[in-house]
């Protein structure tokens, strides 16, 4: 069982745990822009997945800069909250982790990420 593997220990603030490489990759269906649903999985240091939903406002009125709000729902339970500022113009972005329940209560991370055709492509560091 996956979770058997995720200890709270390694997630947890409290660690003085160097931070570690993690791909979040994430696809959704935007016919319910902009509130939409999906699927993640991860690679590196964190290896899950589930569902995720992710809600989409616009920056000031502009057309090109958006602030994403995300939440993973891994199929073991919990939630990671993250915020993207992206820029459709450049096709980039960064995101930050927010906020985590159950095991990912303590979970730091940050990275950077590219927006194919729906898809959010995130690349950074957990710890």
């Amino acid at each position: 069982m996956l979770i058997a593997f995720l200890t709270v220990s390694w997630v947890s603030r409290k660690t003085n745990s160097k931070p570690k490489p993690v791909t979040i990759t994430a696809i959704y269906n935007f016919a319910t822009f902009p509130n939409v649903l999906g699927t993640f999985s991860t690679t590196g240091a964190l290896t899950i997945s589930g569902t995720s939903s992710m809600a989409i406002t616009f920056d000031n009125n502009s057309n090109t800069n958006i602030d994403c709000d995300v939440i993973l729902h891994p199929a073991g339970g919990g939630s990671i909250s993250i915020h993207q500022e992206c820029n459709l113009a450049a096709n980039f972005g960064k995101w930050k982790i927010t906020g985590g329940t159950g095991i990912y209560e303590d979970l730091k991370g940050h990275g950077t990420l590219t927006m194919p055709p729906d898809t959010e492509a995130m690349v950074g560091v957990i710890h």
